[in-house]
This record gives C-alpha cells, structure tokens and sequence, in this order.
C-alpha cells in the first residue's frame, strides 16, 4: 500500500486533480429554490420572535440566537460528486496526505451534520454563563432535540436529561408537555451508527436505507475474498500468481474505501433521519417553538 514509488504517487495526484476540476460542476453556494434552506429560515425567524418576547439580556440573546443560527444550518445535500468519490479512492491507494485533506474538503455537507454539535456547545454555555436566564426554559427544549444528531464527546447533558430537567422544572408550561411529547419520538445516535458500522452497511440497515446496506455489505464481502483468497493459497504453500497479489492489494482498497464511505454515510444518515423526525414531530404540532 505504501511502496508506490513518489513519482507514481505525484503522477495519480496530477490525474485526480484533472479529473476533480472536470467534475467540479455545481455551486458550493445555497441555491434559491432550496426548500430545506427556506423551511429553516422560517423557523429561525420565528425563533427569533419568541426570543425576543421573553425580553433576555443582550448577551444572552446573542449567544442563543448564535446557537440557534448553528442549528437551523440545514439545506439540500447535493449527491456526492465522481471527484469526491475519485479523492477518496486516491487516499485510499497512496495514502497521500493532500488527497485526504482533498477528500475531506470537496464536502461542504460535513459542515452542515457537524452543525448540532457547535449548536449544543453554545446553549450549554449559555446555560453555564448564565443559570437563571429567562432563555433557561427554551435552551432545554431545543438541547432534547439538538442532542439527538451529535457525535463530540464530554458534553454534561444527553437528550433525555435534557427533556427531563425542563419537564422538572416548568412542569405545568407548553413547552413541558412538547417536551414529554417529543420524548416518544423516535431517533437515531450517532453513537450506534458508528458502532455498526464497523460492518459496513449495518450502519445502513439500523437507518432502515437496506437495500443501501445489503450493497455495502456485498462489497464488503467480495473485497475480503479477493484478500483472503491469495493469503489462503500461501498459507497452503502454492504459488500466488501476479494476478492473484493484484487482485488482493485491489481487495485492500476496495475494503478500505467501502468502510470509509459506509461509516461517513451512515453518520450523515443520522442527522437526516432526526431532522425528518423533528420536521414531522414540528408539523403535528404547529405551536412547537
């Protein structure tokens, strides 16, 4: 995997960076007609209205409201292009350190699945910064959801503590009862996702996308065959053709690209399936904050 010599690896950069830039045919930008963008807008808006009826001090408003920004970051993905495809595959072969800075790059959606998570991090400093702030109330209810999609490690709340602390607290009010409410709604973890995912395509089948995930798992297999086939004759003590080394090393790849691909996809499915539980959850009851 690492004896490919500096200049066949120089040679493999310069193709993908040919064939990235052939590829790089849609805008990184946010296009007009997206109605997951707009949905979002409305909700900002209307977050901001209920904000600043509470009356808040200054800075507490501006570091929820910053929160809030964060998490109403969503628009459309657009499908994954052949060139990030393409970078992934070069990062696999080469192991060259500027295509996996290249892969990660070319995903401008990685942005937006991370966006829970500096979406908590704001509300739980507000939260810590400022205990008794008129915001207390809604930061709750909007941590019970945000916690749901994210992956950071060490942060003092999960969802259902977060549920129950404002159920606890403000017992009797409507955002207590969209609390409990939400509490029934089913989600997805991050956590569990990953974990599957160690088998490439479990991670798809525990977000019910199976036929993604059969796929997956079908190239998983194939791969671990292509590798295990030329070890086994070896171990026998026959000869391993040329072909037969090729075709392992090729395993190699594939296996290492399909974990990687299945593992990213399965973590960005997370997110999609709690944002369309909460959009669902949003349009049965219209008066949710």
């Amino acid at each position: 995997m690492n004896k490919f010599p500096y200049a066949a690896k120089y040679i493999i950069v310069m193709l993908i960076a040919g064939l990235l830039n052939a590829c790089a045919a849609s805008s990184v930008l946010i296009r007009q007609d997206d109605q997951t963008f707009s949905r979002a807008q409305q909700q900002l808006q209307r977050t901001e209205k209920t904000v600043d009826e509470l009356k808040p001090e200054p800075s507490e408003r501006i570091l929820f409201m910053q929160a809030e920004g964060f998490y109403r970051y969503r628009f459309l993905p657009s499908e994954r292009s052949t060139g990030k495809y393409l970078a992934e595959a070069a990062a696999a072969i080469t192991d060259f350190p500027g295509f996996q800075s290249l892969a990660g790059s070319l995903g401008l959606q990685e942005l937006r699945f991370r966006a829970p998570d500096s979406a908590v991090q704001l509300w739980e400093t507000l939260l810590e910064l400022h205990p008794q702030t008129r915001l207390r109330p809604l930061t709750l209810y909007r941590l019970g959801w945000a916690y749901r999609s994210v992956g950071t490690q060490g942060l003092p709340r999960s969802s259902p503590e977060a549920f129950n602390e404002l159920i606890k607290e403000q017992p009797n009010s409507s955002l207590a009862a969209f609390a409990k409410e939400a509490k029934t709604v089913p989600w997805k973890s991050k956590e569990t996702a990953a974990v599957r995912s160690l088998i490439p395509g479990f991670g798809q089948m525990y977000l019910g996308e199976t036929r993604n995930g059969l796929v997956r798992l079908g190239i998983a297999v194939a791969a671990l065959v292509a590798v295990a086939a030329p070890a086994y004759a070896a171990a026998r003590g026959r000869h391993v053709s040329p072909l037969e080394v090729a075709a392992g090393l090729g395993g190699l790849i594939v296996l290492s690209f399909d974990f990687t691909s299945s593992y990213d996809d399965a973590v960005r499915g997370v997110v999609r399936w709690n944002e369309r539980a909460e959009s669902e959850f949003n349009r049965a009851n219209p008066s949710a904050p």
